[in-house]
């Protein structure tokens, strides 16, 4: 599938960098002064200066891949109890993983050398690296943060911890000049850390001390799983929304963000959940896929006793109902709304196990929405497989058993084979009716770069490398074509798959952003495959 990149100027946005070799990196030049943020080479060497790419750590945003998720055992005991779930970004490679280091660019003989508590106008020269504050909605849920270094025998020599809250001894005191190092990075709650470090040292041979402060941005995903439906209609200027809350984790999400798991019914035949609709807002810690403000505005402060919610289509096997609002087995049609000048609330039920799509449209006086989504599995989980998407589509459009069973196969002749179409299944795309909508393409107001953003589900393709596996690839002339993939992930500032989520957290369904620098002529071509 392959886009050309000419339709609107898009706003710069922050970096997510989500998996690659990374550097934590503090400089200092004694005209310059301090800086201190993410960075990395272009030829992947850390000793080589000429290549430092130096990121804005104002405007990079370090997230935990699916790979980073376990659980805390016994030797980990000082981040929190064993079996507790945790997010880690491992001191060695991996590569569906972050190698993050520290390193140190500062020429030999600027800064004293820092021994035990004395300083001396000796050796190469030293800095330390304090803690000084975590805060965030991860740390607000009571999650720690912790870096530490596992040593020779395994043992963890812990530097930074929150555990035990934050003083002096959140330290490291003598990173030496041209160090590179790698350290153990973790988390032990979704949401977003802001870890704030002061970097310091003596100049010589006065023994001046000077300093700077700088917060790194760490996102830790929700799963992007719920097991009810809380929908709230939302509208800020013109822009609707229907936005599913997850009350028990404290995340509302954007429209595609989030899948339902219905489980079957306890005392009778079919799937059920609970489910209710407002148009009242959610204010809740993180947002994802949806702008807080945005999130935060109910439908109903615009239009007052007048916010209508209509049932357009059902796409899924059987049939659905929600209580006297809307039911499937008769049709759909007008009568399949409801007004929401106050919360509706009863059970949400489907007659068969499957993949199911609702969508609906919501009005209030004279505004209406574009068509807006939710989506549910009935007796499946978010990490459904391929051959339970087949399934559940042929038995949505009644096809035989085994049509869309061929990964390489294409039924409606689309030019999208079968796998490409379940990787991209939480964008829209449909097997049978072909596909809307999935991915859009953008040139940035500077008119040098282009982007084609989509959906990334992250449940479906973890980032492994293995096949199969989501690729995505640019060229300049429809002929010639570079691809990314775990063991190629190019560079944030050049060639690169980057972040365009909206709301300050994201889900492991993510809104991706391929960025590549257009040709001389402007010429800027995407495509997304499969292999």
């Amino acid at each position: 599938m392959a886009l050309a990149a000419v339709l609107a100027p898009l706003q710069a946005v922050e970096l997510d960098l989500l998996y690659g070799h990374y550097e934590i990196q503090t400089d200092y030049d004694p005209e310059a002064g301090w800086t201190l943020g993410p960075s990395y080479n272009l030829n992947d060497d850390f000793n080589d200066r000429t290549q430092i790419r130096r990121l804005r750590a104002s405007e990079t945003r370090i997230i935990a891949p699916p790979r980073s998720q376990g659980t805390l055992n016994d030797s980990l005991s000082f981040l929190g109890p064993a079996g507790q779930t945790a997010w880690i970004l491992p001191q060695s490679f991996r590569r569906d993983n972050h190698f993050l280091g520290m390193r140190v660019v500062i020429d030999p003989l600027i800064f004293q050398t820092r021994v035990g508590d004395n300083h001396l106008n000796n050796g190469l020269g030293t800095i330390g690296l304090k803690m000084v504050d975590v805060s965030g909605s991860g740390p607000d849920r009571e999650g720690e943060f912790a870096l530490w270094e596992t040593g020779s025998l395994g043992e963890s020599i812990v530097f930074f911890n929150t555990q035990d809250g934050i003083d002096e001894s959140d330290d490291l005191s003598a990173l030496p000049a041209a160090t590179h190092s790698h350290f153990n990075w973790g988390f032990t709650q979704p949401g977003s850390y802001h870890v704030k470090l002061e970097a310091s040292g003596r100049l010589r041979p006065s023994g001046e001390e000077t300093s700077i402060e700088e917060t790194l941005q760490f996102l830790i995903p929700h799963s992007g799983a719920i097991n009810e439906v809380h929908g709230t209609l939302c509208h800020e200027e013109g822009r609707w929304a229907l936005g599913l809350c997850d009350i028990e984790n404290g995340v509302i999400y954007g429209d595609r963000r989030a899948l339902i798991e219905v489980q079957a019914n306890a005392t009778g035949d079919g799937f059920e959940c609970p489910c209710s609709f407002d148009a009242a807002g959610c204010s809740l810690p993180d947002s994802a896929g949806l702008p807080e403000s945005l999130a935060q505005r109910g439908a109903a402060t615009d239009f007052p006793g007048r916010v209508t919610l209509q049932l357009l289509e059902h796409i899924g096997p059987g049939e659905v109902s929600f209580g006297s609002q809307f039911q499937t087995a008769d049709g759909i049609d007008s009568s399949d709304s409801f007004p929401l000048d106050q919360e509706v609330a009863g059970t949400l039920s489907f007659t068969s196990a499957g993949i199911h799509t609702l969508t609906f449209r919501a009005s209030g006086a004279d505004s209406s929405s574009e068509i807006m989504t939710i989506r549910c599995a009935a007796g499946l989980l978010i990490d459904y497989d391929f051959a339970a998407w087949a399934d559940s589509y042929e038995r949505a459009y009644g096809l035989a058993a085994g049509s869309l069973a061929d990964p390489e196969g294409d039924f409606n002749n689309d030019g999208m084979n079968h796998q490409l179409e379940y990787f991209l299944d939480a964008g829209g795309a449909d097997p049978v009716r072909g596909s809307k909508a999935l991915v859009r393409s953008e040139i940035e107001p500077e008119g040098t770069h282009a982007r084609m953003i989509f959906l990334r589900d992250l449940h479906k393709d973890t980032l492994t490398g293995n096949s199969p596996e989501l690729v995505s690839g640019a060229s300049e002339d429809l002929i010639n074509w570079t691809y990314l993939n775990p063991s190629r992930p190019g560079f944030p500032l050049e060639f690169f798959e980057t972040g365009a989520e909206e709301g300050n957290a994201v889900s492991l369904i993510m809104r991706r952003a391929l960025r590549r620098e257009l040709s001389p002529e402007g010429r800027g071509f995407f495509r997304l495959l499969s292999r």
